[in-house]
């Protein structure tokens, strides 16, 4: 019941309409459909972000979002394009989306956003070797 408040709270506070947020819900569901949750442990920590959380396809190694220390939020550009196709919006509605939706999703808040242009290999490859995942 909480969690329904904060999100009608979320909801009547944002300028976004709640069809546009739905819709932007089931569109998460299917990008990251064939991918997993990873983050690391105070024992095994990631080489190269550690106390970081990523959503990572282990059979293609791409990635979409990286939530790093202090609530910095990376989302790969291929996610924003998939969303240019379905949404025709703004970067700025996207942005707002994908913090309401991180926010929800992974429970942590998002205090900077940022697209990255790079598929990160090193990076990948160290959260699926390190990296425990998340159901």
């Amino acid at each position: 019941m909480k969690d329904l408040i904060k999100k009608i709270l979320k909801e009547e506070t944002s300028d976004i309409k709640p069809a546009l947020i739905k819709a932007f819900y089931s569109f998460m569901e299917i990008e990251t459909q064939d991918y997993n949750v990873y983050t690391d442990t105070p024992e095994n920590r990631f080489e190269y972000n550690p106390e970081s959380i990523w959503i990572v396809n282990p059979d293609t190694k791409g990635w979409i979002i990286g939530f790093k220390r202090f609530g910095k939020l990376w989302y790969n550009t291929q996610l924003y394009e998939n969303f240019l196709i379905w949404f025709k919006e703004d970067k700025s509605v996207f942005e707002q989306l994908i913090t309401m939706w991180v926010e929800d999703f992974l429970r942590r808040k998002v205090s900077t956003i940022r697209m990255i242009y790079t598929d990160m290999n090193p990076e990948v490859e160290d959260v699926l070797i390190t990296g425990i995942e998340l159901q």
